[in-house]
Protein backbone atom coordinates (compact mmCIF):
# COMPACT_ATOMS: atom_id res chain seq x y z
CA UNK A 1 0.00 0.00 0.00
CA UNK A 2 1.41 3.36 -1.00
CA UNK A 3 1.52 6.33 1.32
CA UNK A 4 -0.38 9.55 0.75
CA UNK A 5 1.94 12.50 0.09
CA UNK A 6 0.80 15.93 1.28
CA UNK A 7 2.64 19.20 0.60
CA UNK A 8 2.38 22.29 2.81
CA UNK A 9 1.08 25.16 0.64
CA UNK A 10 4.17 27.22 1.55
CA UNK A 11 6.39 24.46 0.13
CA UNK A 12 4.42 24.34 -3.12
CA UNK A 13 4.62 28.14 -3.42
CA UNK A 14 8.37 28.10 -2.80
CA UNK A 15 8.92 25.44 -5.48
CA UNK A 16 6.88 27.41 -8.03
CA UNK A 17 9.08 30.44 -7.41
CA UNK A 18 12.36 28.56 -7.98
CA UNK A 19 14.40 30.13 -10.77
CA UNK A 20 17.71 29.31 -12.36
CA UNK A 21 19.62 31.72 -14.56
CA UNK A 22 20.98 28.72 -16.46
CA UNK A 23 17.58 27.57 -17.70
CA UNK A 24 14.50 29.03 -19.36
CA UNK A 25 11.25 29.28 -17.36
CA UNK A 26 9.92 26.25 -19.27
CA UNK A 27 13.01 24.15 -18.51
CA UNK A 28 12.86 25.20 -14.87
CA UNK A 29 9.17 24.24 -14.66
CA UNK A 30 9.96 20.82 -16.17
CA UNK A 31 12.81 20.36 -13.69
CA UNK A 32 10.61 21.21 -10.68
CA UNK A 33 7.84 18.95 -12.00
CA UNK A 34 10.32 16.06 -12.21
CA UNK A 35 11.60 16.86 -8.71
CA UNK A 36 8.03 16.64 -7.36
CA UNK A 37 7.38 13.35 -9.16
CA UNK A 38 10.63 11.82 -7.89
CA UNK A 39 9.93 13.02 -4.35
CA UNK A 40 6.43 11.58 -4.33
CA UNK A 41 7.61 8.30 -5.86
CA UNK A 42 10.32 7.84 -3.24
CA UNK A 43 8.22 8.90 -0.25
CA UNK A 44 5.14 6.91 -1.26
CA UNK A 45 7.01 3.64 -0.91
CA UNK A 46 6.30 1.82 2.36
CA UNK A 47 10.03 1.09 2.64
CA UNK A 48 11.91 4.35 2.91
CA UNK A 49 15.64 3.70 3.15
CA UNK A 50 17.26 7.01 2.16
CA UNK A 51 15.86 9.30 4.87
CA UNK A 52 18.00 11.05 7.44
CA UNK A 53 17.05 12.86 10.64
CA UNK A 54 18.14 16.47 11.00
CA UNK A 55 20.02 16.93 14.27
CA UNK A 56 20.37 20.73 14.49
CA UNK A 57 18.79 23.97 13.36
CA UNK A 58 15.20 24.90 12.59
CA UNK A 59 14.39 21.43 11.22
CA UNK A 60 15.88 19.43 14.09
CA UNK A 61 14.06 16.14 14.57
CA UNK A 62 12.55 16.11 11.08
CA UNK A 63 13.38 13.47 8.50
CA UNK A 64 14.80 14.58 5.17
CA UNK A 65 15.86 13.24 1.83
CA UNK A 66 18.04 14.82 -0.83
CA UNK A 67 16.84 14.73 -4.43
CA UNK A 68 18.70 16.61 -7.16
CA UNK A 69 20.51 18.59 -4.45
CA UNK A 70 17.19 19.79 -2.96
CA UNK A 71 16.71 18.92 0.70
CA UNK A 72 13.11 17.83 1.38
CA UNK A 73 11.93 17.79 5.03
CA UNK A 74 8.95 15.67 6.00
CA UNK A 75 6.99 14.05 8.83
CA UNK A 76 5.38 10.61 8.71
CA UNK A 77 1.99 9.79 10.23
CA UNK A 78 0.93 6.18 9.68
CA UNK A 79 -0.02 6.16 5.97
CA UNK A 80 0.65 9.85 5.29
CA UNK A 81 3.81 11.81 4.61
CA UNK A 82 3.63 15.57 5.11
CA UNK A 83 6.30 17.59 3.32
CA UNK A 84 6.91 20.59 5.57
CA UNK A 85 9.91 22.34 3.99
CA UNK A 86 12.33 22.36 1.08
CA UNK A 87 15.77 23.89 0.82
CA UNK A 88 17.15 24.77 -2.60
CA UNK A 89 20.72 23.77 -3.50
CA UNK A 90 23.11 25.98 -1.54
CA UNK A 91 20.36 27.31 0.75
CA UNK A 92 20.87 26.94 4.51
Amino acid sequence: MNRIILWFPAVRNKLVQFRSERFSPEETFDFISQLILETESLLSSPILSKAYTEENGPYAGLSHIVIRRFRIYFEQFENEVLIVAVLFPGEK
